[in-house]
Order: C-alpha cells, then sequence, then structure tokens
C-alpha cells in the first residue's frame, strides 16, 4: 500500500493506519483545488474498501481488478446528469434507496459524490439522514473543490481530508519520476501551475499534444520531398513514449486523408493512398515490444517508398 499524493504528509500518516486497521471512515469529505489529487484519492479509497487481501488496497485481488478497471458493481459514482451542472434531490432519494441493499460483490458499498460542492441546501439536508445513520458496511466519499459549499451539518458527519499542492521539489520530482518530459520543461510548467501537478501534467500534455501536431505536418511535407533523413530527425524526439506515437500516426493518418481528398484523381493522391493504407499496420504494432526507434525506421522507409 502506497499512499498515492505527494506533498499532503499531514493526512497520510493517519489515513495510512486507518487503511491498515480496515478502519475506513462511514463518511469522508476530500476537498481541494484542480489538480491536486482529489480523485485520484476518492479512487484510491474506493479501492481500499472492496479489497479483500490483508494489506489495502492489494492491487491483486479480484475486487482491486474490477475496481481499477472502473468495473465495480459496488463502487457507484453520483455526478450530475447529462447536460446538468448540479446533482439532483431526485438522484440523492435514488442513492438512500440504493444504500439500503445490502453489498454482494464486496464487503463495502462505496458512494463517491463528485462534484458535492454541487449539491444545493435541500440535497444536502436530504443526505445528511444517511450520513447520521448509515447502513452497515456502506461508505460516502465526498469530493469538493471547498468545503466552504457545504452545510456545518454534513461537515461535521464526515472526516475531513484538505489537499494541498506539494512543494516545488517534491512536485519536480515526482513529475521526472514519472514522465518522460524535459526538467526545464517540467519545471516551467509547474512556475506556471504554482507547483499544482495537475494542472502542471494538463500543461505539459497540452504541450506535448502540439509538439506532435507540429511533428506530423512537418513529417509529411518531409515525405512529399522525399527527405528520408529529415523525417528520422522528425520522429526521434517522440521514441521514448508510444503515447506520443500513437497521437502523431492518427495525426499523420489525418493529414493524409486530407491531402488525397485536395485532389483525389491525381498520381500524389494514389501514392499517398497506398501509404495511408499502411499506417493501420504501424498502429497495431504500437500494441507489441517493437521498438519506438524500429517502427520510427520502417514508418519512414514506407513513406519514403510509396510517397516519394
Amino acid at each position: 500500500m502506497i499512499f498515492p499524493l505527494v506533498g499532503n504528509n499531514k493526512i497520510a500518516p493517519s489515513l495510512e493506519n486507518a487503511l491498515r486497521e480496515h478502519r475506513i471512515p462511514h463518511a469522508i469529505l476530500i476537498d481541494g483545488d484542480v489538480g491536486t489529487g482529489r480523485h485520484t484519492l476518492a479512487n484510491f479509497l474506493s479501492l481500499a474498501a472492496v479489497c479483500s487481501g490483508d494489506l489495502i488496497p492489494c492491487d491483486e485481488c479480484k475486487n482491486c481488478r474490477m475496481a481499477s478497471s472502473s468495473n465495480h458493481p459496488n463502487i457507484r459514482y453520483i455526478t450530475p446528469e447529462k447536460d446538468k451542472k448540479s446533482i439532483a434531490v431526485a438522484q440523492i432519494r435514488e442513492l438512500k434507496n440504493d444504500a439500503y441493499i445490502k453489498p454482494h460483490q464486496a464487503k463495502n458499498k462505496i458512494f463517491i459524490i463528485d462534484p458535492a460542492d454541487s449539491l444545493n441546501p435541500q440535497c444536502q439536508n436530504a443526505l445528511l439522514k444517511i450520513l447520521e445513520e448509515p447502513p452497515e458496511n456502506t461508505i460516502f466519499i465526498l469530493v469538493a473543490e471547498s468545503k466552504a459549499s457545504l452545510l456545518d451539518t454534513v461537515l461535521s458527519r464526515c472526516v475531513v481530508l484538505s489537499l494541498n499542492v506539494p512543494s516545488f521539489e517534491e512536485a519536480s520530482h515526482y513529475l521526472q519520476s514519472k514522465t518522460n518530459f524535459d526538467k526545464a520543461e517540467i519545471e516551467n510548467a509547474l512556475n506556471v501551475s504554482r507547483n499544482n501537478i495537475g494542472k502542471a501534467l494538463m500543461l505539459l500534455n497540452g504541450n506535448a499534444t502540439a509538439k506532435v501536431s507540429e511533428a506530423s505536418k512537418k513529417f509529411l511535407e518531409l515525405a512529399l520531398k522525399g527527405d528520408q533523413m529529415g523525417m528520422l530527425s522528425c520522429l526521434y524526439p517522440f521514441e521514448n513514449s508510444r503515447i506520443d506515437a500513437e497521437r502523431l500516426i492518427k495525426d499523420l493518418k489525418l493529414l493524409v486523408a486530407n491531402e488525397i481528398k485536395k485532389n483525389p484523381s491525381s498520381v500524389r493522391a494514389a501514392a499517398l493512398l497506398k501509404f495511408y493504407n499502411k499506417l493501420p499496420s504501424f498502429e497495431e504494432s504500437l500494441v507489441t515490444n517493437v521498438t519506438l526507434s524500429l517502427l520510427f525506421a520502417d514508418l519512414t522507409a514506407t513513406a519514403k517508398e510509396y510517397i516519394s
């Protein structure tokens, strides 16, 4: 069992002790800014609540595997209905009825209410009764940006876990160990996001998406010129990320398809179509253990053969 959040040392020890002793509170409120790990912690706690291992969560038992794949019948998410901004009182009433049905897959039944700060006073009062007298083996996890929007009577029934951003050093070390981004890119994103790991990742991934898009356009331009070394150089920065490689090939498919549509009866369009039909095989190769350097070399050679 590893506490999943960086920089929240105030709550980690007591929470880890509670899990070690299988004492998960029946009502928990997780509050914090977007990007501080509220959903990560909510999912971690729900995993622990259904785990059938000795040290929870074990990540190995059937319940853990089902929960990790978001496919556990005992874990239910209460979120606003489609096109609605708030959770409706009818949903809370339905939750209350469901809570009294005994869990069947695991020992506990978990309700994750997100965002809890979208609950109006009527909804909160409807929820209050069941928080005061919860059914046995039922756990409620409320997720909110700010606990200030919740009634004192609701707060008093919950164990409140308030999340904070880590220090710059902690956040930088974490992102360098978990991602392939350059140290300078990470530090810049953390400076912009004020050490918020979630927001920094959004910035980094956004920049990565832009870089992939730019690279796929450049690759096609170079392919049309027959510049094989240029194509290889264009792909080199993405040799450490299968996610980026997959995104690049998808972008390339779209670009090639659009190029074909410009003049479908031309000789160039016929050549591009042959190359386009080869691209799905490269997507399939990504799920194997083929190294990206070999895959990119093959992609470049294929583009040279069919397009140039």
